[in-house]
């Protein structure tokens, strides 16, 4: 997926903020089927590809569950953290709430193609 230069600026920007407020490494934002549309890394060792990877499961593991409890399909976006220091979720949870609506103003211009979109 393919974002417009200005939205991706503000997703980096978002995301850089995020990741040195809350010590994360890393921070990925896929879609509901597991594509990724945004990822920073504060530390270079981080690999997009497999935080994206395990993002996804995740997600798919998500909608399975949901699924299997007659509850409606993810249709929204996932911010996925990474960091080998597991003390810093601590904080990493408040520092994404102070940020979730920023985000959202950001990814509501992110226009979705009709095959990523999951089908019921």
């Amino acid at each position: 997926m393919r974002l417009e230069r200005k939205v991706a600026y503000a997703l980096a920007k978002e995301l850089k903020d995020i990741t040195q407020e809350a010590r994360l490494e890393a921070l990925a934002i896929l879609t509901a089927t597991g594509d990724r549309i945004a990822f920073y890394a504060g530390d270079k060792k981080a690999n997009s590809t497999e935080l994206s990877a395990i993002g996804a499961a995740l997600v798919a593991a998500a909608r399975l569950a949901l699924e299997r409890l007659n509850f409606s399909p993810i249709k929204d976006f996932h911010i996925v953290g990474g960091t080998s220091d597991i003390e810093e979720f601590k904080t990493a949870i408040a520092v994404l709430s102070s940020h979730a609506t920023k985000i959202a103003d950001i990814l509501s211009y992110v226009q979705i193609d009709e095959d990523e979109i999951l089908q019921e």
